[in-house]
């Protein structure tokens, strides 16, 4: 099964690096406890002024957080330095991080909740399992006693995990190396035959394309069960009044109106990312793919968290040997945020995402 993907790796590589370059100062962020208090919350995202992150810079643009009362900043991040432990130290009040990295944050320390998944539409678009085009391997139980590269030694090997399962097998019936993120040498390795299949991102598979090594994606059907990953935030922050509930409402209004109103995101992003606009028709595409990863369970609650899906995410990692113990998951995940959250006027919403377009279309 070959699924369409645009087949530029330049068009996603700003998106998914780390664009912020680490200050490498104590005292430079306003993240903690003061700064929630006065209405500036640090927020360190992975991708900032993106298409994958349209959501924020929405919430931003359009004035969301402003009417929450609130100033979000972002945080420094250099690629050496996990999201997770910025939060955890309070370097920031807010962290966009993948699934296993956040289960293995929660194993450090107790201090740490997810109120706020974020991609709940599923994670087949964003994660997968690749073979080159012309491979005589055409599913995963194609798969059994051969070396399969990993992009990470962590969210990747879960996601092998999960795959080889639904074909009845285990991660005991192939060989994995870890590889390392796309790249040429990797798209190399892939098409000697010194790796069978590759498990790893949508960027990963764009440098692929861009190195001349088209791949198929052979991931079975049905692994949309998985979280791809959420915001996390500090267990105490949470009991210090509603500021990190008007930040998620402002997040799920931006969400809604991106969703709702793709112009009003291409807009937007223009401004932001116009180097991400070289070529529109692919860009307006992988837009509207990662749009389609937001939208909620039943089409109206953003931000819901499934314990069910964490669940088994966790017993993938256990399975996989990523983790040795798992997390208490009734702490770790705060689920009674949601009506909150979602408390906000839709047609409100889009009324002030059509008056920003008016005011800052494209044409």
């Amino acid at each position: 099964m070959k699924r369409s993907r645009p087949r530029r790796a330049r068009l996603l590589a700003p998106l998914l690096a780390l664009a912020l370059a680490a200050c490498g100062s104590s005292g430079g962020g306003t993240g903690g406890a003061d700064g929630a208090a006065d209405g500036t919350l640090t927020l360190a995202t992975p991708a900032p002024n993106s298409l994958f992150t349209f959501n924020e810079v929405l919430a931003r643009k359009l004035g969301f957080f402003e009417e929450e009362g609130l100033k979000v900043e972002l945080a420094p991040v250099a690629d050496n330095i996990p999201i997770a432990a910025l939060v955890q130290n309070g370097k920031a009040d807010i962290g966009l991080v993948a699934a296993t990295d956040a289960i293995s944050a929660a194993l450090r320390t107790d201090d740490l909740r997810l109120p706020y998944d974020e991609r709940t539409g599923g994670n087949g678009f964003l994660i997968g399992l690749v073979v080159p085009e012309k491979s005589g391997i055409r599913s995963v139980a194609d798969l059994k006693g051969k070396n399969v590269g990993l992009a990470s030694p962590d969210q990747d090997r879960a996601y092998l995990t999960a795959a080889l399962k639904k074909a009845g097998m285990t991660i005991g019936d192939v060989t994995t190396t870890m590889v390392g993120p796309g790249s040429p040498s990797v798209a190399q390795t892939l098409q000697s035959g010194r790796i069978a299949a590759y498990a790893g991102t949508l960027t990963d598979f764009f440098a692929f394309d861009e190195a001349g090594l088209p791949v198929r994606d052979i991931t079975p059907q049905g692994l949309g069960g998985l979280p791809v990953g959420g915001y996390i935030v500090r267990a105490r922050s949470l009991s210090d009044g509603d500021t990190l509930v008007r930040f998620f409402r402002a997040l799920a209004r931006g969400t809604y109106a991106g969703i709702e109103r793709p112009k009003v995101a291409e807009a937007a992003l223009r401004q932001v990312a116009p180097e991400q606009w070289s070529e529109p028709e692919q860009s307006r595409a992988l837009l509207e793919a990662l749009a389609k990863t937001l939208v909620p369970f039943d089409g109206k609650s953003f931000g819901e968290v499934k314990a069910d899906r964490w669940g088994e995410a966790q017993r993938l990692l256990l399975e996989a040997k990523v983790i040795e113990r798992p997390v208490d998951l009734n702490a770790f995940l705060k689920r009674d945020l949601l009506q909150q959250i979602n408390s906000f006027d839709r047609e409100a919403t889009l009324a002030k995402a059509d008056q920003w377009l008016s005011r800052n279309g494209t044409g």
